[in-house]
């Protein structure tokens, strides 16, 4: 008995592969998964690179890294500090005696850092803290922060505002120093010798 030929059958793209799968769709698959990936990656770079130039601009001396001088003459007492946000400069410090026993501090603050500061606290040890007396603004305001030195500016502490008075001059003889310390919201706290002049 004759069974009819049978007719063939076209071959299946999709049996003779693997799992199934039609051909070139795993190999295309993993490209397009690898171009992905590739661009995440270049995207996460390019943000470093991004956040690093900003964080370095803003910055300006590597983290950690921190450099200060102090000098003092007869005249005044000179400081400046170069660290992470900071790069203040303190020239001519002194304490000046007034009358009736009253006694200032006069300076000058320059701050070229990349951000605002703020000068929070004056004291003298063994005289307690110093009254800060800011300016009616809002250059060298005075607030909850202290007295606001902007960035790329200064500010000059002297007979009048801004202005830091001593709670008076007990134990100051001219022609002596003292030591003051000055507590900044960025660059922290300052400990100076200064000399004490009359008037």
């Amino acid at each position: 008995m004759r069974f009819p030929a049978s007719t063939p059958q076209p071959r299946s793209a999709v049996s003779d592969q693997p799992g199934g799968r039609p051909p070139g769709r795993a190999g295309g698959g993993r490209r397009v998964l690898c171009a992905a990936a590739a661009a995440a990656v270049v995207a996460v770079l390019a943000s470093g690179c991004s956040s690093g130039s900003n964080g370095g601009n803003v910055q300006r001396v590597s983290p950690g890294v921190a450099q200060s001088s102090e000098s003092t003459s007869a005249d005044g007492t000179s400081w400046s500090m170069r660290a992470r946000n900071v790069d203040l400069t303190i020239t001519d410090a002194a304490v000046h005696l007034g009358a009736a026993g009253t006694a200032r501090l006069e300076f000058t603050v320059d701050n070229k850092g990349p951000v605002t500061e703020h000068l929070g606290m004056v004291s003298v040890p063994g005289l307690g803290q110093a009254n800060l007396v800011g300016s009616t603004g809002p250059v060298n305001a005075l607030s909850t922060a202290g007295i606001m030195i902007d960035s790329e500016s200064s500010a000059t502490f002297g007979t009048a505002a801004p202005a830091v008075a001593l709670p008076s001059a007990k134990g100051l003889t001219a022609g002596g120093t003292t030591p003051v310390l000055l507590e900044f919201g960025i660059a922290g706290l300052v400990h100076l010798t200064v000399p004490v002049l009359a008037g």
